[in-house]
């Protein structure tokens, strides 16, 4: 009997069918038994196609889910572009245009949300640019050595699955202007060390149609996501264990 149309399939029935076929689970189905497959996904209202990517989507995220002990290699690049306060301290203020980058390569337990061994961390020297006083008639700081924007001192697991990173911003010794264009007066330098979360993003979402938004997308040949939030833009590349 033909179903009438439009039909939706529950989706617990259509998953049941693609893990169900024998050849889908083998991950390649000859003609005839793509033939006989398609003919019963349409038999039951829903759309061969998409029951085909859905598939295919599957057997590639299986890779991941399966892989030589459970480990993932990631190669994570952090880079940040944004306007901070390079003088240290609490009572002076003023802004540079700074740059930074960290690279971090690890071994991830899939299955646990784990990390595995010691991570490789490789910290870039940061830069300054354009300094200035948050009000523009007053007069700049000037650095009296370098700022020191992001230097990652060491990863562990965290909490809820997340990496646990040790960051620290070293401030330079500054000399900033007194009621904004007199006498200059130095603020000491000084060191901030604080704990951060990093969530390690699953390498499925690679085998995905998604995801497409302004902070979390996938890079053009999809072997990276690429994650955006306060000025960072995190680039996540997995791959195999051989």
């Amino acid at each position: 009997m033909r179903l009438p149309r439009p039909y939706l399939v529950p989706s617990a029935l259509l998953a049941l069918v693609l893990s169900s076929c024998p050849a889908s689970a083998q991950g390649k189905m000859s003609p005839q038994d793509e033939a006989i497959y398609r003919q019963m996904v349409q038999s039951m209202g829903a759309n061969p196609d998409a029951a085909m990517a859905a598939t295919k989507q599957a057997d590639a995220s299986r890779k991941w889910t399966e892989a030589k002990g459970g480990l993932i290699h990631y190669r994570i690049e952090g880079v940040f572009q944004g306007q901070v306060n390079v003088v240290g301290g609490s009572t002076w203020i003023g802004f540079a245009d700074v740059t930074d980058r960290v690279v971090i390569e690890l071994d991830w337990n899939l299955g646990q949300s784990k990390l595995s061994g010691v991570p490789l961390i490789q910290n870039t020297k940061a830069t300054t640019r354009n300094l200035r006083n948050p009000e523009p008639k007053c007069l700049p700081p000037i650095l009296k050595g370098d700022y020191e924007h992001y230097d990652l001192l060491g990863v562990k697991n965290g909490l809820g699955g997340a990496l646990e990173l040790q960051v620290r911003t070293a401030y330079p010794a500054v000399e900033v202007a007194q009621n904004c264009t007199g006498a200059r007066t130095r603020v000491p330098a000084s060191l901030k060390t604080r704990p951060e979360a990093l969530v390690v993003l699953s390498p499925v979402l690679l085998d995905s149609h998604g995801p497409d938004s302004d902070n979390l997308s996938l890079s053009k040949d999809r072997k990276s996501m690429i994650h955006k939030q306060g000025g960072w833009t995190w680039t996540y590349t997995p791959s195999l264990r051989k």
